[in-house]
């Protein structure tokens, strides 16, 4: 039960990231400025659509009593969100050493 409930809240906040990522492809947020690179918007998009997906399979795994899934689901979910982190504070990085 505990553990269901840990995968649901893990999903959600993929869910979240995914959907605010997918809402600010042409905002700017933090330190990103997705409205004056294309590259990063379209990094960003891809971003949102891969962690939307993650973010509902998470939760329906959490809820589908397969041990193997669940497990499955946490492996995939954290190498993901783990790229996405070094991906775009990458790209940040690189965009400063320009300036």
């Amino acid at each position: 039960m505990l553990l269901s409930i840990l995968m649901t809240v893990f999903g959600l906040i993929a869910l979240y990231e995914g959907v605010f990522f997918l809402t600010h492809t042409t905002k700017p947020f933090l330190v990103f400025e997705p409205n004056r690179d294309l590259a990063l918007a379209k990094a960003i998009k891809i971003w949102g659509i891969i962690l939307t997906i993650v973010g509902l399979l998470a939760c329906w795994s959490a809820w589908a009593n397969s041990l193997a899934f669940l497990v499955i689901m946490v492996i995939i979910g954290c190498v993901l969100e783990t790229l996405m982190a070094y991906s775009l504070m990458g790209h940040f990085q690189a965009t400063n050493r320009q300036k």
